[in-house]
C-alpha cells in the first residue's frame, strides 16, 4: 500500500432511500475508521444548480462538490447510498496514483435490465454509466481546482460531470471491479462492495436479488444494536 490515506467518505443521501443510507454507513463503520458524512444539497449553502436537468437523486450533482467541501485537501471518497461495503474502503488507498485526479471503477459498457429502476425512476443509458457512483478524489490535484461553486452550479450540460469532462482521460485512475459490484450484472465470488444499482432490498421488488441477502443481514445486525 502506498502512503496515501482517505480521510472522509461522503455518502449521497436521498430521503426515499434512508434505509439504504443507514446500511451503507453502517457497513463502512463496521470495517473502517474513516469518517462518513451524509451528502445533502440542503447542507451546501452555495449549491444552486437548477437548469431543469434530469436528476434521479439529490446527489446527482452534489457528488462533484466533494473536493470543494474537502477544502481541496487530501483524499476523499464519494459513494452512492445504495452500496454495501464488505471490506474497509481504506484499502482503496493502494490503488491511488497521486499523479491522477480521480480513481473509479471503469465499468465496461452495459445495457440496464430495465427501463425503470428503484421506485419509478427512469434508467439513463450513458457513456461511462456508473463510473461516478464511487469516486476517490485526489482533492489537491490541479485539475480538480476548477470544481468551484460557480463552475459546479453553472457549467452545462450537467452530463459532462458524469463523463468527467473537466479532466483528461489520462487523469482518471482505475479501481478493481470488485469495489463496485453491480447487483444483477456481475457474478463475483469475493466482492468488496455491492452496488444495488437498479434497486435494493429496501424496495419490495428487489428483495430477492443475487446479493440482497448480504444487505438484509447487515440491516438486521444494525437494527439489533
Amino acid at each position: 500500500m502506498n502512503n496515501t490515506s482517505i480521510s472522509q467518505i461522503y455518502i449521497g443521501y436521498e430521503a426515499r432511500e434512508h434505509e439504504a443510507f443507514r446500511v451503507c454507513a453502517h457497513s463502512i463503520d463496521s470495517f473502517s475508521t474513516i469518517q462518513t458524512q451524509a451528502l445533502k444539497s440542503q447542507n451546501i449553502p452555495e449549491y444552486n444548480r437548477n437548469w431543469g436537468e434530469p436528476q434521479s437523486t439529490d446527489f446527482t450533482f452534489t457528488r462533484f462538490w466533494v473536493p470543494y467541501l474537502s477544502e481541496f485537501k487530501g483524499y476523499s471518497i464519494f459513494v452512492d447510498c445504495d452500496f454495501l461495503f464488505l471490506e474497509d474502503p481504506q484499502e482503496l488507498s493502494q490503488y491511488i496514483n497521486p499523479d491522477l485526479a480521480i480513481s473509479v471503477v471503469q465499468h465496461p459498457v452495459y445495457t440496464p435490465h430495465t427501463e425503470i429502476k428503484m421506485d419509478g425512476v427512469s434508467q439513463h443509458r450513458s457513456f461511462r454509466k456508473n463510473w461516478a457512483s464511487l469516486i476517490v478524489f485526489n482533492n489537491e490535484h490541479p485539475s480538480n481546482k476548477i470544481l468551484t461553486p460557480d463552475y459546479l452550479n453553472n457549467h452545462k450540460p450537467g452530463i459532462d460531470f458524469h463523463h468527467f469532462k473537466w479532466l483528461k482521460d489520462e487523469e482518471i485512475g482505475s479501481i478493481p471491479l470488485e469495489w463496485n459490484c453491480l447487483d444483477g450484472y456481475y457474478n463475483l465470488d469475493e466482492p468488496k462492495a455491492i452496488h444495488y444499482t437498479d434497486g435494493g432490498p429496501w424496495f419490495k421488488d428487489y428483495q430477492n436479488t443475487q446479493y440482497s441477502s448480504l444487505w438484509t443481514l447487515t440491516k438486521l445486525g444494525l437494527d439489533s444494536e
